[in-house]
């Protein structure tokens, strides 16, 4: 068996249907694929955009809520961890929801107003992603200062990253990991690090700082609108989840590169993952400075509900 994650974008493609040719093959499906196709807004575009998976439900794997996900307790060991991310009741129900769509689409009034609410759901809730991203661009150059010039210039040009940069991006990296680990409500403390490499937030961690040096290295905060980085960010999600698969299956060339360079900024920093512990990360200076900036006011609950409410199920 063959999982591959599936973009929004390839949902209707040649390439999908060729792939899912093969029975041993799986299209794996993320919310943000549902909330992506929902977002079409009629019962015939969303019909249209499922019709390849449709064709072939016994190989298609819907995951659980990223909300879910994110909050689920890391384990050293690399076994079972795709399992963990399925769910499994709408991974069964999936057929249903399609069928649903599709009487939709027939005239069936009940259904198309059903289906309605949840269209208009799924574009609220990523209009909220957008919104989000305000703070995220407001950021980038002053996020910027921290590099020096030589630096910028070896993000800016692609050129090869020195030990010390690496060193910067790494202690960046971890701190992202434990201010995402300590706002969200799962975690009553702080991951092991011995666990890291396998958790969802530590994976986002490094596909969102992907995310922002690519801002960097385009020019920081010129040009990087909310709505732009919040796509990027929206792949990243994908290149995220990609990880725990056998890669990604997209016709977005930025959401492939995100996702290589996640992976393989990924495999270096867990090839190196016991000397990195030896040498003493993450350091008390470190968790104490992503502590601090998650906080724990009544503001950072606030967020933390919002943000659970664009990863609401779509139930079939």
């Amino acid at each position: 068996m063959k999982p591959v994650v599936v973009d929004t974008n390839s949902l209707k493609s040649d390439e999908l249907k060729e792939y899912l040719s093969d029975p041993t093959n799986v299209a794996v499906l993320p919310d943000f694929a549902i909330l992506e196709t929902l977002k079409i807004g009629d019962a015939k575009g969303i019909s249209d955009q499922l019709a390849v998976c449709a064709e072939r439900p016994k190989q298609v794997k819907a995951l659980k809520p990223t909300y879910a996900v994110a909050g689920l307790r890391a384990k050293r060991r690399s076994r079972g961890l795709q399992r963990r991310l399925v769910d499994k009741g709408q991974t069964a129900s999936f057929k249903a929801f399609c069928d649903k769509v599709d009487a939709a689409k027939n005239g069936d009034q009940m259904l198309q107003k059903q289906l309605g609410r949840k269209c208009e759901a799924a574009t609220f809730d990523l209009k909220k992603i957008v919104e989000n991203q305000e703070t995220f661009a407001a950021n980038l150059a002053e996020h910027a200062k921290d590099y020096s010039e030589a630096e910028l210039k070896i993000l800016r040009k692609g050129e090869p990253i020195t030990p010390e940069l690496f060193n910067k991006i790494t202690g960046h990296i971890f701190k992202l990991a434990f201010w995402l680990a300590l706002t969200h409500p799962h975690f009553k403390k702080r991951p092991d690090f011995r666990t890291l490499p396998n958790a969802f937030v530590f994976r986002f961690a490094v596909a969102g700082y992907v995310v922002a040096l690519r801002c960097i290295k385009e020019g920081g905060a010129k040009g990087a609108s909310a709505e732009n980085i919040g796509s990027q960010m929206v792949d990243a999600m994908f290149a995220t989840y990609a990880t725990y698969f056998d890669g990604i299956l997209t016709k977005d060339r930025r959401c492939q590169e995100i996702y290589e360079t996640t992976a393989d900024v990924l495999k270096t920093i867990r090839s190196g993952f016991e000397k990195l512990k030896a040498d003493g990360w993450p350091n008390e200076a470190l968790m104490e400075a992503g502590k601090m900036e998650a906080g724990n006011s009544e503001q950072s609950k606030a967020k933390l509900a919002e943000y659970s409410q664009v990863h609401r199920r779509v139930d079939a």
